[in-house]
């Protein structure tokens, strides 16, 4: 048991100098049993905590645990792959676009209280997250909600291994990163290669609003200034570190 919380323990301080957070080790404790490891950390605007649990979402009765804080409270949505699953109060389900190169509608139930919205965020590069989210280990299972301010990923079993937890960590920012940006006010994504400006945005290198030379990570679609990315050689969203980029046109 302890050694199994040493290697366990081992992962976890890696995470933290990777990702500049705090982890509190796991092992026995006086009087409380056994206690897990958890991992805090900030990531832009908001903060991070990693955790493992029981729990009878699946049926392993275990879980890893990723929570964001989500910016806007009245939003709430489920993703899951268990098409049993509770509907939160005040959510329906949904159909999302479907692509072909995705097989998204056969693996995943959505539901929201906010239709049109959600509906446009689904789309090919988040269904592309959640698939290799989905398919990061066994068994291939993912609950994922946002409701009360806060953005839950979950993945059955504990994960102890350094690379599927840290690829576990990596997507699901990746993924809270695309929700974030097509959720955000002055983006109208078309499709997977394509993007209109509507207004002008703020750069994340140089902090200033981005009036002309507009170009977009071609992996996560962060927008940044032309010669900022020309500067920095790759994007500036910590867990994408993409190379390449596509421009906008303006309207």
């Amino acid at each position: 048991m302890l050694k199994r919380f040493g290697k366990w323990n081992r992962t976890y301080s890696q995470l933290e100098k990777y990702f500049n957070g705090k982890s509190k080790t796991g092992g026995a404790t006086y009087g409380l049993g056994f206690i897990k490891p958890t991992l805090a950390f900030d990531y832009g605007r908001t903060s991070g905590f990693l955790q493992s649990h029981t729990n009878t979402i699946f049926q392993t009765g275990k879980l890893t645990e990723l929570a964001l804080l989500w910016p806007t409270p009245d939003l709430k949505l489920q993703i899951t792959t268990l098409f049993n699953a509770k509907l939160p109060r005040g959510t329906k389900k949904i159909l999302p676009v479907e692509f072909k190169q995705v097989p998204f509608n056969s693996r995943f139930s959505v539901s929201t209280n906010q239709f049109e919205q959600v509906n446009n965020v689904l789309n090919y590069n988040v269904q592309n997250l959640l698939i290799r989210l989905l398919d990061l280990t066994q068994p291939n299972e993912l609950n994922i909600s946002i409701k009360r301010g806060k953005l839950l990923i979950q993945k059955p079993g504990f994960l102890k291994d350094l690379v599927p937890l840290h690829n576990f960590i990596r997507y699901s920012l990746e993924l809270f990163d695309q929700l974030m940006l097509i959720s955000t006010e002055g983006l109208n994504f078309l499709n997977e290669n394509n993007a209109t400006i509507l207004e002008s945005i703020t750069c994340p290198i140089c902090s200033g609003r981005i009036t002309e030379q507009m170009v977009l990570c071609e992996r996560c679609k962060t927008p940044h200034c032309r010669d900022c990315w020309e500067y920095n050689r790759q994007c500036a969203t910590f867990a994408c570190q993409g190379t390449s980029y596509l421009a906008t046109a303006e309207v």
